[in-house]
C-alpha cells in the first residue's frame, strides 16, 4: 500500500503533467487537432463522419442490451427445462 507521502507526490505529478498538456494546447492549438480529415469541406466525407460519431456511442449499449436479451432468453430456457424435469419426476 502506498504511503501518504507517496500518493501526494503521484497526485502532484498527474496534477503537472495535466497542466503541462493543457498549456501546451493553449499555446500550440494547431497541434490540438487530432484529425485533420475530420474538418474535410466535402459533404461526403463530413456526412460519414458524423454518421460514424453517431454509431459509435449506441454500440456499446447495443451489446450491453443484446448481452442481457440473451442472458434472459437463456434463463427463461434452462428454467423451462428443469420445470419440465420435475414435473417428470412428479
Amino acid at each position: 500500500m502506498m504511503k501518504t507521502r507517496e500518493m501526494i507526490r503521484a497526485r502532484r505529478r498527474r496534477v503537472v503533467a495535466g497542466v503541462i498538456a493543457l498549456v501546451a494546447m493553449a499555446v500550440f492549438p494547431d497541434v490540438a487537432h487530432a484529425c485533420p480529415v475530420c474538418f474535410d469541406r466535402d459533404d461526403e466525407a463530413r456526412i460519414a463522419f458524423l454518421a460514424t460519431t453517431g454509431l459509435l456511442p449506441g454500440l456499446p449499449l447495443g451489446v450491453g442490451a443484446g448481452t442481457g436479451w440473451w442472458l434472459r432468453k437463456r434463463v427463461r430456457e434452462v428454467e423451462a427445462k428443469a420445470d419440465r424435469q420435475e414435473a417428470r419426476g412428479r
